[in-house]
């Protein structure tokens, strides 16, 4: 029989006072002042938000740090939106008409594109939101498009399809100048991956590989990769928000081919993934989701086809320790 160690990655600790804060989210300690076995919970749910103006999908990431502060854009029609926690305000939109763009941004005033398709030819294109216009960035290093997370001054950018039928485990880091080659990440994979944290501290998972679906999932700790504990649900063109210690994973479509859409979201504790609490009112992938911690964020857009105008908000606050039965 399985231990819980070996099942959630973490063993039962022995405390003279409970636990509290996100970190220790789904935690068994054992109090021994009350000699009482105790657990933290966490509460959390999706909610309906303000319509985007125009339904679209086709993209990876958002930008922003939370529900009162997003920014996405998408393949057609190709204006940015602009999110304050009520509506959507439409804002210039980037000079390259690129589909499937890959977005990063802790703010909806400081914000990156990248990558993406003209089809048939991958882009190696950035372009920098200053909240008001886009400026031309540093040139991307590689024709390829994969996930993205962190800052203007601190993102990383990672795996993704080089060609149909054609994935890489590369990995790019940006400065808000100039992307540098960072090392390779563990396994290869493409259309879509997707993760959260900073650009010197990110969790990525896999999108769809070839010829399979991984639910591998990786963290970066600003000098090299490692794998870390999978995803409960793997996915395509799917997104997260958060910190490599509380994050979550939300949204995106399985299997490869005619992809279902999903409503899965999963939290991660910086060990394990575990299915939410809260699940998306509306399954899809390829839309939009940022925030800067795990308990405010946003997911908007998406398909497939028809694609949606919805707007989804994340709400999560530390419920209550709870005491634990044996009997």
């Amino acid at each position: 029989m399985a231990t819980y160690k070996e099942i959630f990655g973490k063993g039962i600790k022995n405390l003279s006072s409970d636990l509290s804060g996100d970190a220790h989210l789904g935690q068994i300690w054992y109090n021994t002042t009350s000699n009482t076995l105790k657990t933290l919970l966490n509460s959390a749910a999706w909610s309906s938000g303000g319509a985007l103006n125009t339904a679209r999908g086709g993209f990876s990431g958002g930008a922003g740090a939370s529900v009162t502060d997003g920014l996405i854009g998408g393949t057609s029609p190709t204006a940015v939106e602009q999110y304050d926690g009520t509506s959507w305000t439409t804002k210039t939109s980037p000079a390259s008409a690129t589909g499937q763009r890959t977005w990063f941004g802790d703010s909806s005033s400081a914000a990156v594109q990248v990558s993406g398709l003209i089809w048939p030819t991958i882009q190696q294109i950035t372009e920098e939101w200053d909240g008001s216009a886009w400026t031309a960035g540093g040139a991307f290093p590689a024709a390829y498009t994969g996930g993205a997370t962190g800052s203007l001054t601190d993102g990383i950018y990672w795996q993704g399809h080089t060609a149909p039928g054609a994935t890489t485990n590369a990995s790019t880091t940006y400065d808000g100048t100039s992307w540098t080659s960072a090392p390779n990440v563990p396994e290869a994979a493409g259309y879509s991956p997707a993760g959260f944290g900073t650009g010197s501290a990110a969790v990525g998972y896999s999108g769809s590989g070839t010829p399979t679906q991984p639910t591998t999932a990786f963290e970066f700790n600003g000098t090299s990769w490692a794998t870390t504990n999978p995803v409960n649900t793997k996915v395509q063109y799917g997104n997260g928000f958060g910190i490599q210690t509380a994050g979550v994973k939300c949204g995106g479509s399985q299997p490869p081919g005619a992809p279902e859409p999903l409503n899965s979201t999963e939290t991660y504790d910086g060990t394990c993934f575990s299915i939410g609490s809260g699940q998306l009112s509306n399954p899809r992938g390829g839309g939009a989701a940022s925030g800067t911690t795990s308990a405010n964020a946003f997911f908007a857009g998406g398909g497939p086809a028809p694609v949606q105008g919805t707007t989804e908000e994340y709400s999560s606050s530390v419920q209550s320790v709870k005491t634990i039965t044996t009997s």
